[in-house]
């Protein structure tokens, strides 16, 4: 199952519509629309952290939501430095990469203004889409940041929700730039919003598509015992790595898709030990390691 968390129904209705998803109720109070048939469970979870947090663990938790799902956190988003007169601030990404009202981005980077937490999604699927950093305030954005991330009210609670049923490669966060902060702003209306998520629903769709597919081929490829008979070696690595869970689950990820992709990840793993790269010492330098392996194999 795909989860898609999305804060107002204004920018999820185009997709429900292309996606053919229907409202189902055994999930109220929360507003839930979905397509068994297509795998796709989208979820209206209102504004802000608290609201999406409690929507995303409650409906995960009711579902049996795990590794072998998705979840994609979907919606409208405010841009530092973007609007032409600030265009000689330091963004941090250059004039040249300044974002503009519509662009989608995929975000690689999330912190939580509040904490000063910072959370990595594990991108791991292709995607067109360029990528940028994210902060989730509590909120709106007052005025345009110089520091060029983006900025939203709740990805970090649906990243903290969501690690508790998926790993950081089965998350992702695809943000559209709706305004540069509110100050001297109209205010935005449901059209607009509609309209911003729209221009996007049919490659969205696609890429939906594409991961559902993804999925269906690892399931292939584990039930067809592929990389069951390959367990000691993983197992090997895991150790060599000095694996916590979360990079147990990331380093079986990578060699699955390296594995689809008829990748010969086994030879390159002999040569890493051969040249003294495995094992690793201790767990930050199995970290590392793990990192420059997934360059690698992906």
């Amino acid at each position: 199952m795909i989860y898609v968390m999305m804060a107002l129904y204004q920018e999820a209705h185009g997709l429900i519509r292309e996606l053919e998803l229907k409202k189902n109720t055994a999930y109220a109070p929360f507003e839930v629309f979905d397509n068994e048939s297509a795998g796709i469970r989208l979820v209206v979870t209102g504004v802000g952290e608290i609201a999406a947090a409690a929507a995303t663990a409650a409906v995960c938790a009711r579902d049996g939501a795990d590794a072998a799902d998705f979840l994609i956190n979907i919606g409208c988003c405010a841009a530092g430095c973007c609007k032409p007169a600030d265009r000689d601030m330091d963004s941090g990404y250059g004039a040249a990469h300044a974002a503009q009202t519509g662009d989608l981005y995929v975000c690689h980077k999330i912190t939580e203004q509040a904490t000063g937490k910072t959370f990595y999604p594990d991108i791991l699927y292709r995607h067109p889409w360029k990528e940028r950093e994210l902060v989730t305030g509590m909120q709106p954005l007052q005025r345009a940041a110089a520091h060029g991330a983006l900025y939203d009210m709740e990805a970090a609670a649906v990243y903290q929700a969501g690690i508790r049923f998926f790993s950081p490669d089965r998350m992702l966060f695809l943000k559209v730039v709706s305004d540069f902060g509110v100050a001297g702003q109209e205010r935005m209306t449901a059209e607009t919003l509609t309209g911003l998520l729209e221009q996007h629903v049919k490659e969205i769709a696609a890429f939906l598509a594409n991961l559902r597919e993804a999925a269906d081929e690892e399931e292939a490829l584990r039930s067809g015992g592929i990389l069951q008979e390959d367990e000691m070696v993983l197992e090997r690595l895991f150790a060599a790595l000095h694996c916590s869970q979360t990079m147990r689950a990331s380093a079986r990820q990578y060699i699955t898709y390296a594995a689809l992709t008829g990748y010969d990840w086994k030879a390159e793993l002999k040569e890493w030990y051969a040249r003294g790269l495995l094992p690793c010492k201790d767990r930050r330098e199995g970290k590392v390691r793990l990192e420059e392996l997934k360059q690698v194999l992906l």
